[in-house]
């Protein structure tokens, strides 16, 4: 009994010792196994050909190739503009896309259905920099992306007066475009492109219901997008260019004349309102016209850059709550407010209440440029704080 005792742990080391070395066995044929496997994974009969692995990526990813599908031709990235509309030129792989979409600030603000090797297209610029991205598709999937960046210059707004370092100017006309001019007049203007205008019978002459046909003039196939606009130029709305833009000038089609005595030729209220007043606005008396205006086109009247008070409270944000109205003449009412806008204008019927309501925008007789209506101060506030006689 005690021999079996003694032996009976023994039995039971070796036992399990066994059951160990087994254990070490299968694992060791499970990863030889499992290294068969992926050799079989990676054997020659089965590499990807790369044809194959060009298939996939560009199922994962836009599609490349030795040649671009869209190369900007006009603007060059890290260009300067002075104005709202920007003029776009693409050079297009022919059948390589369906579709260009154009992004101005990750909002897509124009699209074409590419017919042409080359597509000229036009999209609104903002103040500042802008991020341009210009995408074309194929069936739904990117064929191609192209970024650049253009800073929209102002002196309306002290941040965007100069540009960031290594952006420069890069206007259309200031290079001759050899590849745009199978498709465009650009060495010589048009004979329509020489048409006049007379002052002062241009409004009878011209109106919505009777106008212009531009077909003739060299410069509407890329400007066109001008006429889209709610308010027009004169000049622009007609597509007389050259009354103000110089064929012969350096760089080509340049101003005839330098701002403002070249908008005091139709403008002539305006220049005499530059002699016999007290006080003037700081962009009239320094001749910064386009500070304010557009000189083409724009959305709103007198094609300014903005509407009214957007573009006053651009200079003066001190003054957009309206306590500058109602503070000097009563006291302990600062917490008090007057309209500036949003509100319909009493003294002019169809016209909203702005700044404009009671300062002239480029001189006046009276501080802070009011347009006083009579010798006491309160008579401008009569022109809407009138009591009606009760009938």
């Amino acid at each position: 009994m005690g021999v079996e005792r003694q032996q009976k742990p023994k039995r039971e080391a070796l036992l399990y010792s066994v059951s160990c070395k087994a254990i070490a066995v299968g694992a060791s044929l499970l990863f030889l196994c499992y290294l068969s496997g992926c050799a079989k994974t990676v054997s020659q009969d089965d590499t990807p050909l790369p044809e194959q692995i060009v298939s996939e990526i560009e199922q994962e990813s836009p599609a490349q190739s030795s040649q671009n599908v869209v190369t900007v031709s006009y603007p060059a990235d890290m260009a300067v503009m002075e104005y709202n509309l920007l003029s776009i030129s693409l050079s297009l792989l022919q059948g390589s896309s369906d579709l260009i979409e154009v992004e101005v600030n990750s909002q897509i603000k124009t699209s074409i259905v590419p017919r042409r090797k080359v597509e000229c297209l036009s999209v609104p610029l903002e103040l500042g920099l802008n991020k341009i991205n210009i995408i074309a598709k194929k069936e739904d999937r990117i064929a191609d992306e192209v970024a650049l960046n253009v800073f929209r210059r102002s002196d309306l707004v002290g941040n965007y007066e100069k540009p960031p370092a290594g952006f420069e100017k890069d206007y259309f006309h200031m290079k001759d475009r050899p590849q745009c001019a199978a498709c465009h007049h650009l060495w010589e203007p048009a004979e329509a492109d020489n048409k006049t205008i007379n002052i002062e019978t241009y409004a009878a002459e011209v109106s919505k219901d009777k106008a212009p046909v531009p077909a003739d003039s060299s410069c509407y196939s890329c400007h066109r997008g001008i006429a889209s606009c709610s308010f027009v130029h004169g000049p622009a709305f007609v597509w007389s260019c050259l009354t103000c833009h110089d064929a012969r000038g350096e760089p080509k089609y340049s101003l005839k004349y330098p701002v403002p005595e070249l908008c005091y030729k139709c403008h002539w209220e305006q220049k005499q309102q530059r002699s016999g007043k007290k006080n003037y606005h700081a962009p009239y008396i320094t001749d910064k016209c386009c500070m304010c205006h557009n000189p083409h086109a724009s959305e709103n009247p007198c094609r300014l850059d903005r509407p009214v008070w957007l573009l006053c409270v651009s200079c003066h944000p001190g003054q957009a709550d309206g306590r500058h109205v109602v503070a000097p003449y009563f006291w302990g009412t600062r917490h008090r407010k007057h309209p500036t806008r949003g509100i319909p204008d009493p003294s002019r019927k169809g016209h909203e209440l702005t700044c404009a309501s009671c300062h002239d925008p480029h001189a006046s007789d009276f501080p802070m440029f009011i347009s006083k209506y009579g010798p006491r101060s309160f008579d401008l506030c009569k022109k809407c704080h009138y009591r009606r006689d009760k009938s």
